[in-house]
């Protein structure tokens, strides 16, 4: 087992943990916000396939990403250069009215190429770094780290609101 077996292992989990949470939710419960500053599922499960393309498909593969060469962009009706981060609360409510089947059309598609980028990362790259991302460059092996803890916190809110909507279990 190596950094890359770790990493699919985390990406799996993730992907799983957010397919189960929505599972079930009506358009309504997907779009719910718990007050006009909040994020909704849809929006965060969007955010997530956002931000693994990011990282893995611009920073690890160091092409476009799948949001842009996947025609997604146009697909959604949102700017290829929108990412959800630093989105405002108005931004969040415009969101357009997706479904869940598509989003995760896209999540799965960035998925199959994170996993091609990530088969060609060898234990020599991962000190590497890469420019244009939060102040210092980061390194390969911390965009790894990243991802699984970015994910991870995403998954737990989407997760939490769905436990507000439908209490334990449900």
């Amino acid at each position: 087992m190596d950094h890359r077996d770790v990493a699919r292992n985390g990406l799996d989990e993730y992907l799983t943990g957010v397919k189960e949470a929505v599972d079930g939710l009506t358009p309504v419960e997907l779009y719910w916000q718990p007050s006009p500053n909040s994020n909704h599922i849809a929006w965060t499960v969007w955010h997530m396939a956002r931000a693994e393309d990011h990282w893995y498909n611009r920073y690890i593969g160091q092409g476009e990403p799948v949001w842009i060469a996947g025609e997604f962009c146009t697909k959604f009706r949102l700017p290829a250069e929108r990412s959800g981060a630093g989105d405002t609360a108005e931004i969040v409510a415009e969101f357009p009215k997706l479904e869940i089947a598509d989003i995760f059309e896209y999540f799965d598609a960035v998925r199959a190429q994170s996993l091609v980028n990530l088969d060609t990362v060898t234990a020599d790259d991962l000190g590497q770094t890469r420019e244009g991302a939060r102040g210092e460059p980061p390194t390969i092996a911390w965009v790894l780290g990243h991802v699984l803890v970015e994910e991870s916190q995403h998954l737990g809110q989407v997760a939490y609101l769905r436990g507000i909507l439908r209490g334990l279990g449900n």
